[in-house]
């Protein structure tokens, strides 16, 4: 009988330190369950092939997620950022034959002015975030189109060096996960990182504890316009051109992969490494249905699917939050 309550110890112990071990990294085993179901659909899946791709598709995606999650954290929104990676990567292919460093300077300058032009109009305007930056994804989507009308072809030799492989990992996939690192060590360890918590868990709270958060919510609307405009500049050295209707309705597409990783989008809660799983995440499931050939159309209608059930979970376990729901 000893024997046998001692075992079942073990058993509760051992399930114990399981649980331990994957609290709050539930995100990891959608990872990986995901991977394994998708690998019986297409024996293609796992191979070091295609999870290059998945990786180079999802390092521009994720780099806005980045700007979208910073957004999302102090409980605005972001519609600007796909149209402002457009207009960053017009201009980066139009003056990079002449000077890459001037190019540079131009995308993510506009990149910042339209970020500033957000966090004014939010702020001092009072403008909501999504109004607001809705004007200005259309600012910026049309000085896209002020730049040029068709796309812009950059020599391939320009960038060489930027499309550099190695193992699974391509230059943007490691400028994707350097600005994650980066940013997830920010919102952890300073004071910065956590005054935006602090002001999407409770603005009215964090402006009585001293934190400036008019200023705070233009650096951040600024951050994402220029991260927005570095998404850009990597999308041209991936592609060797720029685009001026290039990621139209990726800005949901961001919002629902930070979704998917844990963000919610009622402000003050989040993990951006697992946002950034919920990009790979989002960008497996596009992976699998092009490996299924599903038609174009159809797959609009399923991402826009995901789209509407991430949001609504995330809606709902906000309200659930705010009324104290167990």
């Amino acid at each position: 009988m000893s024997a046998l309550t001692s075992s079942a110890a073990e058993t509760r112990g051992g399930v114990a330190r399981l649980h331990r071990l994957l609290s709050g990294n539930e995100i990891l085993l959608v990872l990986i369950a995901f991977a394994v179901l998708a690998s019986f659909a297409s024996p293609v899946f796992l191979t070091e092939t295609n999870i290059r791709n998945i990786l180079n598709q999802a390092s521009i995606l994720g780099i806005l997620a980045c700007a979208q999650f910073l957004v999302v954290l102090i409980g605005g929104f972001d519609l600007s950022v796909a149209a402002v990676m457009a207009l960053s990567s017009v201009i980066f292919a139009t003056i990079a034959p002449t000077s890459v460093p001037l190019a540079m300077a131009a995308s993510l300058g506009a990149g910042a002015a339209l970020g500033v032009l957000n966090g004014i109009a939010i702020t001092f305007g009072r403008v909501t975030p999504m109004i607001a930056t809705l004007g200005v994804m259309g600012i910026a989507r049309g000085f896209a189109f002020v730049v040029t009308e068709k796309s812009v072809s950059v020599p391939r030799d320009l960038f060489t060096a930027a499309r550099s492989t190695f193992w699974i990992f391509t230059v943007p996939v490691i400028a994707w996960f350097m600005i994650a690192a980066i940013l997830a060590w920010v919102l952890v360890r300073t004071r910065f990182g956590r005054n935006l918590y602090a002001i999407g868990g409770n603005e009215r709270s964090a402006r009585l504890a001293g934190i400036p958060v008019v200023r705070r919510s233009i650096s951040v609307y600024t951050l994402s316009g220029v991260l927005s405009a570095l998404a850009g500049l990597m999308l041209v050295m991936r592609t060797s051109s720029g685009v001026p209707h290039v990621g139209e309705g990726w800005e949901l597409d961001a919002i629902a992969a930070i979704v998917i990783g844990g963000a919610r989008l009622f402000g003050g809660e989040g993990n951006i490494l697992k946002a950034m799983v919920g990009v790979v995440i989002y960008q497996m499931i596009t992976n699998v249905m092009n490996l299924a050939s599903l038609d174009p159309f159809y797959q609009d209608i399923v991402k826009a699917i995901v789209i509407v059930v991430v949001v609504s979970i995330s809606v709902m376990r906000g309200r659930r939050t705010v009324k104290g729901w167990k």
